[in-house]
């Protein structure tokens, strides 16, 4: 092999991935692979980066993306090159129920299949196989690998129809989702929150789960409650938080039959429900006592991206569009939503349009739903109304005070908690995600400046865990013979500059990226026309 296709990172700190103590020493690329690790000096005639007080690590995986809306674009390369400028070298896809895969052929739904009601490219496939043509066709900046949503399979067959499935109709999912785990998906993610996955008993999840179980897969999921009270439990009499409910559903799923649970996103929307963390983590570390193979995950923002539809009940969902006639059920569901915000300290206030995607009303991108009440004269439910309406329930937003320091530092710490974005760009503008520009910085930056983690251990949940958690056999770790997907940065330099208002800023402290052993970013330039990743199954 020719000099050209080696490059010898030298004199780095070396972070491996698995969590052990780093060291100093050197790291030598050839080609497409790791070919050699070594607290030793390496020697070769090829293109040398001094790595000196430098750490070499594991390209971050984001286990939790949807990109899988953005990737398959060609060029455009600045919605794909912030991942990369935050040393992001992997992505787990087809996130909370929504995939571009496991899809009913010739379904009469298909329009019902997209991200927040942003579908920038034409689905021409129905399978993982067809997905992955088209991926090697147009090129793919980073390494992906995905899951089967139920909530694509479900709407597929049947539309956002809230009544039960039949047994054909059944029969007819599972059949997609497991052509699409044998085809290479690694499991099936769940929108529990979300049409058409909030209409799914709990019997369906289960049928599902043991389908999982069987494939030894995993299925990650968004739940139905992520607040101390909701639409999507009745009261109880013991006051048990309608969070700890949706969490306990999984356990309860988990236990009985076997699968693998992914719990995505903890988060606790609303000021009152910010104590219930605690109770959350509680029932977690149980569940695993009792040998639950369940874990979560984090961002260290306070706010996340959704769709408008997400905080509304699903008895309003299950009619509509009729309920949008409906006076009763508007008066009854404004009832609830002011008690909501009164009881969980979460409102108008809080839910912050981040892309409209409607020509009526993009002016408002930025704005919070209290903003726009004021410019139209209307109540701020009737901008929700008004919202949910003309984009079909789609219209994108960013949920803020979903958390405050101390559950982020909890979080951070807590061993059954790994890191990802969540996050996707916004080819439509408005405001975008902060978790898209720099959340594995900010990760490192919380665990160094709030003395949370060493940066093996945080490093280690960003790749070998991550990696372990998904079966992702050959990234995650430096060692010879695995991928080259590599990530340098200066551990005493690294930071966040995404601030609530300015949130696409680029971050400090990552130094070089390599994907699949092409560098990708150097000294903070991302060279966006590299499309250096692939399809991992």
């Amino acid at each position: 092999m020719a000099s050209e296709d080696y490059v010898l990172l030298k004199n780095g700190y070396l972070v491996d991935g698995t969590g052990s103590p780093g060291y100093t020493g050197d790291l030598l690329i050839k080609g497409r692979q790791i070919e050699s690790v070594s607290s030793e000096p390496i020697e070769s005639e090829c293109r040398t980066i001094d790595c000196t007080g430098k750490v070499i690590a594991p390209g971050f995986i984001d286990m939790h993306s949807h990109m899988d809306w953005i990737l398959p674009i060609p060029g455009r390369e600045d919605l794909k090159s912030p991942f990369t400028a935050q040393g992001c070298t992997t992505m787990v896809t087809g996130n909370c129920g929504f995939s571009s895969i496991g899809i009913k052929e010739d379904s009469r739904f298909k329009d019902l299949i997209s991200l927040g009601g942003e579908s920038h490219y034409a689905i021409t496939w129905h399978e993982l196989e067809g997905f992955t043509d088209h991926l090697n066709m147009t090129g793919l900046s980073h390494n992906m690998i995905t899951q089967a949503g139920h909530g694509t399979s479900r709407a597929s067959v049947r539309g956002f129809s809230a009544d039960p499935m039949n047994r054909d109709e059944m029969a007819e999912m599972l059949r997609l989702l497991e052509q699409s785990m044998d085809q290479g998906a690694i499991g099936v993610s769940f929108g529990l929150g979300y049409e058409p996955g909030i209409f799914a008993s709990k019997e369906e999840i289960t049928e599902i789960a043991v389908l999982v179980a069987k494939k030894d897969k995993l299925i990650t999921v968004h739940g139905r409650a992520y607040s101390a009270l909701s639409a999507a439990y009745e009261v109880t009499d013991d006051g048990t938080p309608h969070n700890v409910l949706s969490l306990q559903e999984m356990i309860d799923i988990a236990l009985e039959t076997g699968v693998r649970v992914q719990y995505s996103h903890l988060m606790f929307a609303g000021s009152n429900s910010h104590h219930t963390y605690r109770q959350c983590l509680d029932v977690l570390d149980e569940a695993r006592r009792q040998g639950a193979d369940i874990m979560t995950d984090t961002y260290p923002y306070h706010c996340g991206n959704s769709v408008i539809n997400v905080i509304l009940s699903p008895w309003f969902l299950a009619e509509l569009p009729a309920n949008y006639r409906n006076s009763n059920a508007l008066n009854r569901l404004e009832g609830e939503m002011n008690l909501m915000s009164e009881v969980l300290g979460f409102g108008f206030d809080d839910i912050q349009i981040s892309n409209a995607s409607h020509p009526e009303l993009n002016q408002f991108n930025g704005l919070f739903i209290s903003e726009i009440s004021e410019q139209l004269g209307i109540s701020p439910f009737e901008v929700v109304m008004k919202f949910s309406e003309l984009t079909s329930g789609r219209a994108g937003v960013l949920n803020h005070n979903y958390g405050n320091m101390e559950i982020t530092d909890t979080l951070i710490k807590h061993p059954d908690c790994l890191f990802m974005t969540d996050a996707v760009v916004s080819p439509g503008g408005g405001v975008q995600n902060p978790a898209t520009y720099g959340t594995f910085p900010l990760f490192l930056q919380y665990a160094r400046d709030r003395n949370l983690l060493s940066v093996e251990a945080a490093v280690h949940k960003m790749t070998g865990a991550s990696a372990e958690r998904f079966q992702i056999k050959d990234r995650g770790l430096l060692r010879k013979g695995l991928a080259a997907d590599i990530t340098v940065f200066d551990h005493n330099t690294i930071k966040d500059n995404c601030t609530v208002h300015d949130t696409d800023q680029s971050p400090d402290g990552i130094e070089a990226v390599f994907i699949n052993g092409q560098q990708v970013q150097s000294m903070g330039q991302v060279d966006g026309s590299i499309n250096a990743g692939q399809v991992v199954r």
